[in-house]
């Protein structure tokens, strides 16, 4: 059966949604302490207007105090829901559900602007599908059911905020059921709140599912200041014509070196033979020690060469035109490098305890490590020690840009909003130096406002359905877990092994190339069939 289903029929007051033959929705109230549907006995929808005037528990057994109030917008197919809540508890968020929408299948199914052409989510009896945002596999609030025709689901929200999107065949339904869950910031619950206007549009062809996608997008633009990727005054000159990510790894978080500094200046005059030094993108993983173990302590790691080693590459990189990128965690630290971590640390939604995001097992002993924790940037004083340590650094040594590791990681903080946290430490940056290029991991929507280029989650070997997101606004990197010639060596990223292959040349996109200990002792000739492949490609 469904996992994380009801066990009983949860007896929705259904309401007809007019001009739309077949389809009904229902509301859910989720506070902090319960849900809870419409009483069917206080509600009333005439002319697009909802009124509710109690609530009941889910299966109707119980009324509960509490109020809904709505419009249903309807015009050119499309139905826009404005919806508000009051109750007596805290409003953790709604529930719009629709029933009767067509049956997804593996042919015709339900899929996103990053979802891959030709593919589809369907869901079984044992696997729904659910997307989340913000998060990788939902970086936008919009969805498509079916492929033209077909009926569109967009969220237009101007805050990041959760958002969720779930179909199933639950046991009470004759039919599958569409359901939007929208959720208030965890800083700003109260009893009260308002959603966010939640669309479904049925589009009667492919063309019209785009033009809905459009109209989203320009939602995007007015909300979170996206501007077009050749409108952007945060893009370095330099860094609209790269044709290669180096990805240099350094140490290790068990300690084992990969390349010094004085490796990595020597590895830089071997590769610009073949690719010119102003299209690299030198990007150093693993360059402040031990990886990982050293966040946030941010200076040139020793056993690497130390300062001085630092400002020798720094200074062959210079005569060779390359541009090199440290590596700087936008969220984790070590809890004995950063004392004040707790006044940072993520917390559960509802503030009662520290949420632990990312444990990696590092020294291989089939467990995870207990010694990092993810910080919110939101929080003053851990987001003015990353300003310090990047500022420091560029000041000391003029590297042309900096990566935030991470930076796609979002989190219904209470403390403190994820969001606006990245935003203040990327312009605080920007501010003491604007000619900085500023790379992030990750993203959705609103981060694209913020960072012009991020290392991709997504498998560019299979570009989506709309490259819209993310190339209308910015450029995507190869990521730091592509492998290195050879065996495939991850480097300092906990991957492992993933072999490599040859350059992807997608629009938008830069590919990378990893060099790990053994990369040009033994595995040269590969490295120059990937450069010039690179190359060539442009030419």
């Amino acid at each position: 059966m469904e996992p994380n289903a009801l066990s009983f029929d949860p007896l929705h007051a259904w309401l007809p949604l007019p001009g739309a033959v077949g389809l009904e929705w229902a509301i859910e109230v989720f506070t902090t302490e319960n849900a809870y549907g419409l009483d069917p006995a206080m509600t009333t929808f005439t002319h697009g207007r909802l009124e509710a005037r109690g609530l009941q528990w889910l299966g109707g057994q119980r009324r509960a105090p509490g109020r809904v109030d709505g419009m249903v917008e309807i015009g050119r197919g499309i139905h826009a829901w404005r919806i508000s809540t009051e109750t007596e508890g805290v409003v953790k968020g709604i529930k719009l559900l629709v029933r009767g929408v067509p049956t997804l299948t593996s042919t015709s199914g339900l899929w996103t602007p990053t979802t891959p052409a030709g593919s589809w989510l369907s869901p079984t009896q044992n696997h729904p599908v659910q997307l989340t945002y913000p998060w990788p596999d939902w970086q936008t609030p919009w969805a498509c059911m079916g492929e033209g025709p077909g009926i569109t689901v967009s969220v237009r929200d101007t805050k990041v905020r959760p958002k969720r999107l779930h179909v199933s065949k639950p046991h009470w339904s004759p039919t599958d059921v569409l359901e939007v869950v929208v959720d208030e910031s965890a800083d700003a619950l109260s009893s009260r709140f308002e959603a966010p206007e939640i669309r479904l549009r049925e589009c009667r062809s492919h063309e019209e599912v785009h033009e809905d996608f459009r109209e989203h997008l320009t939602s995007l633009e007015s909300g979170y200041a996206l501007v077009p990727w050749e409108e952007r005054a945060d893009v370095p000159a330099w860094a609209r014509n790269l044709d290669l990510v180096l990805t240099l790894h350094g140490q290790h978080w068990t300690g084992f070196v990969f390349n010094t500094f004085d490796a990595m200046a020597e590895i830089l005059k071997d590769v610009t033979t073949d690719v010119p030094g102003d299209r690299i993108l030198a990007y150093l993983p693993g360059w402040e020690g031990r990886y990982y173990w050293q966040y946030p302590d941010y200076r040139p790691g020793e056993d690497l060469g130390g300062d001085e080693g630092f400002s020798r590459l720094v200074a062959t990189a210079r005569s060779l035109g390359v541009h090199l990128m440290p590596m700087f965690g936008a969220n984790g630290a070590h809890v004995d490098r950063y004392p004040d971590w707790e006044h940072a640390a993520f917390r559960s939604p509802s503030n009662n305890y520290i949420a632990l995001i990312n444990a990696p097992d590092w020294d291989n002993d089939r467990a995870p490590e207990d010694d990092q924790v993810f910080l919110n940037p939101g929080e003053p004083r851990f987001r003015q020690h990353l300003v310090q340590k990047v500022t420091n650094l560029v000041e000391r040594h003029q590297v042309d840009g900096v990566f935030l590791d991470t930076s796609g990681c979002w989190f219904n903080d209470p403390r403190f909003e994820v969001f606006p946290g990245y935003r203040e430490l990327v312009g605080e940056i920007r501010r003491r130096r604007p000619e900085l290029l500023v790379c992030g991991e990750g993203w959705y929507d609103a981060l694209l406002g913020v960072f012009p280029m991020n290392q991709t989650w997504l498998d560019m070997s299979q570009p989506p359905r709309f490259d819209d997101l993310p190339m209308r606004y910015a450029r995507t990197l190869g990521h730091l877990k592509d492998g290195a010639p050879g065996a495939g060596s991850t480097g300092v990223h906990e991957g492992g092994i993933r072999p490599v292959g040859r350059p992807l040349r997608v629009n938008g996109y830069v590919p990378a190339l990893s060099v790990v200990d053994d990369t040009f002792t033994k595995h040269r000739e590969a490295v120059r069939e990937f450069c010039r492949a690179v190359v060539g490609e442009r030419l």
